[in-house]
């Protein structure tokens, strides 16, 4: 199963942290990364600017997903 890496960022700051799954598909990513966003907006990262950047195996980018849509 492939491995992915999900990252914090927003237009001007990327979080050196990086959280890493392996995962069925993309589908799962988004999935996860939709949880990620919904805890971390539970502590209070609630900025509409925030996005997840979804990295596969190669460190391309599949899938970044804003905080505002994650949450709606």
């Amino acid at each position: 199963m492939p491995r992915y890496c999900f990252t914090v960022r927003s237009a001007d700051h990327v979080q050196k942290e990086e959280r890493c799954a392996v995962l069925q598909d993309a589908a799962a990513a988004l999935d996860y990364a939709c949880r990620m966003i919904k805890e971390l907006s539970a502590k209070g990262h609630n900025d509409p600017g925030l996005l997840v950047s979804v990295r596969n195996e190669v460190r391309e980018i599949v899938l970044s997903v804003p905080f505002l849509a994650a949450c709606a």
